[in-house]
């Protein structure tokens, strides 16, 4: 049996990361290579069906028909095995989409994950998923691979000897443990990590079928406005002057964009939104449909943009990595959601300026990261942006909300650094903080934020060398300190450096 593991590593300032979204944002997942067998196809049903009175000593089934309109795909779920008594009454079958929130991200699921019980008295215990195959989105059916989470080892296994059965639209497996098993697209589940699936490759147009979201969220005006082919043929560098083509973009990034491939939004025109119930670009599920790429406004507004929505991330861009934004504005904005709630951007990560933005409007935050223009961001630096916005019906002085937590936490510099004669920083030590790091800003733009502590040794670092500080180039105003996750957020805890760069 091959393992595929899910170690899920935090990156870098991981605590400062919480997603607002259902999926971490900051998942890594590592896979070991899959098995060369080829997927076995059984014609023949290895389910028996049964209903047996108490007391009966053989093989005996129970099922249980699903009906999630999130993930449509698997339609039944058949346990059996040889038990002394009623079946039914000792085992149980549960979907658990939306509830075990890392299978329900596992990429190219197909169908929910089921949470398998049963006493431990059945023997020889099988498990089927009967699956619609007009459900399936063009995934060739042999493609459909088992899979069983490895709660001790953190993993996914493929289940040994797995069979397909394609003219019952079944795939069963005679299993020894119990847990969360599921069914997934082998050329998504194992190509997604790098390895050969060239004998599961299939060409399907995407567009002739309903995307995961559109089966999950509220899609608003968008499928009313957007053109499919236009998405397709100008993806993914798009250039917009119509709501029409920017409803396009969305249904692009939102629904056929795989893994969140970098995508390019020029404004060609101003655009008017008014009357229209508009959508986010970007959302979270697993990090496969976040927004990554650039927003170049050339000068342009989007007016009249209402987002009203009963959940997350919800602002033009919805959630987002490595995201640039310039050079546009938004006027008469209505924007609404729960939380990470902003006029330009709900949740974004992985992203260090935006320049010349502007926001007007409303914002309706919920309880927590709502901002001007970004609810939750962790590092941006705004140039020359600005905003005229209220959140709950209260004027509101911040671009984001980290902005507004960093107000509100006193700054103690508690510890002390020194610019030495060979440029090096040094600092002294002190316990009790947590994730403690150096921040350095290059002409007033955030270029790096460095742990104090060493990944190697875990000794703590007490000089900052120079190729830290220039390590995109020494010219230019440096400004460096210290940063502590205080409160929700980082906060300075230290006097500034600052110097001119001469670049000599």
């Amino acid at each position: 049996m091959k393992r595929f593991g899910t170690f899920i590593l935090s990156l870098l300032l991981a605590a400062s990361l919480t997603a607002c979204g259902p999926f971490q944002s900051d998942m890594i997942e590592y896979y070991e290579e899959p098995s060369t067998e080829e997927t076995a196809a059984d014609t023949t049903s290895v389910i028996s069906e049964s209903d047996l009175p108490d007391g009966y000593e053989g093989r005996q089934t129970c099922s249980k028909t699903l009906n999630n309109k999130e993930k449509p795909e698997v339609v039944k779920i058949r346990f059996s095995g040889l038990y002394d008594g009623n079946i039914k009454k000792h085992a149980n079958v549960t979907d658990v989409y939306g509830l075990d929130y890392i299978s329900s991200g596992v990429v190219g699921l197909v169908g929910p994950p089921i949470q398998v019980s049963y006493d431990t008295s059945v023997t020889e215990p099988e498990l089927c998923f009967v699956y619609d195959k007009e459900q399936l989105r063009g995934i060739p059916e042999k493609n459909l691979v088992m899979l069983y989470y490895n709660e001790d080892e953190q993993s996914y296994d493929t289940v040994e000897g797995f069979k397909l059965d394609t003219d019952g639209c079944m795939v069963s497996a005679y299993i020894d443990k119990q847990g969360v098993y599921l069914l997934a697209d082998a050329y998504q589940w194992y190509g997604t990590w790098g390895f050969d699936v060239s004998k599961y490759a299939y060409d399907a147009d995407a567009t002739a079928y309903e995307t995961d979201w559109e089966r999950e969220w509220d899609t608003g005006s968008i499928m009313e406005l957007a053109d499919k082919q236009w998405a397709k043929d100008n993806a993914p560098d798009f250039h917009v002057s119509t709501p029409e083509e920017l409803a396009s973009v969305v249904y692009y990034v939102n629904g056929i964009n795989k893994d969140g491939a970098p995508v390019s939004i020029t404004l060609e025109n101003d655009i008017d939104l008014t009357g229209y119930d508009w959508m986010p670009i970007g959302w979270s599920n697993a990090g496969t449909h976040q927004f990554s790429g650039e927003v170049d406004g050339k000068g342009h507004n989007i007016n009249g943009m209402k987002i009203a929505l009963d959940y997350k991330d919800c602002g033009f861009i919805g959630y987002g990595t490595d995201v640039v934004m310039h050079d546009i504005s938004f006027t008469n904005a209505d924007v609404s959601g729960t939380a990470c709630t902003g006029i330009a951007g709900g949740e974004i990560y992985f992203t260090t300026t935006w320049t010349n933005v502007r926001a007007q409007g409303r914002v309706m935050g919920g309880s927590e990261d709502y901002g001007a223009i970004i609810g939750r961001e962790t590092s941006i630096t705004f140039k020359n942006c600005a905003a005229d916005v209220t959140v709950d019906g209260k004027p509101f002085d911040y671009l984001s909300y980290r902005q507004k937590r960093i107000d509100e936490v006193e700054v103690v510099e508690t510890f002390h650094l020194t610019r030495n004669a060979d440029g090096t920083i040094t600092r002294d030590e002190h316990d009790g903080f947590r994730n403690l790091c150096w921040h350095i800003e290059l002409d007033e733009a955030v270029i790096l934020e460095r742990s104090t502590e060493n990944v190697h040794t875990g000794e703590p670092e007490l000089t900052l060398e120079t190729q830290y500080q220039w390590h995109r180039g020494s010219e230019g105003k440096h400004t460096i300190y210290l940063v502590a996750y205080i409160n929700g957020t980082y906060i300075r805890v230290s006097n500034i450096i600052e110097y001119e760069g001469t670049g000599n």
